[in-house]
């Protein structure tokens, strides 16, 4: 069984592994966009930052305290 640390390094994971998972996909739909238009794509989205990663996990953290 996990301890506590280790739940939340997973959670912190898991919060990374989703975020840019959205903003992977948000990348690709602008390529496929520009490829279609044949236009620039112009400014990528900013990458998910440490604090929305943060976030996410302690909001994840707080769904798995919850009983």
């Amino acid at each position: 069984m996990a301890n506590g640390y280790e739940i939340r390094h997973m959670l912190l994971i898991q919060a990374r592994d989703m975020l840019f998972e959205g903003w992977h996909e948000e990348v690709k739909r602008l390529q496929h966009n520009a490829g279609l238009t044949q236009t620039p794509i112009g400014e990528y989205p900013p990458q998910p930052s440490v604090a929305e990663i943060s976030k996410l996990a302690e909001q994840l953290y707080e769904f798995v305290q919850r009983k």
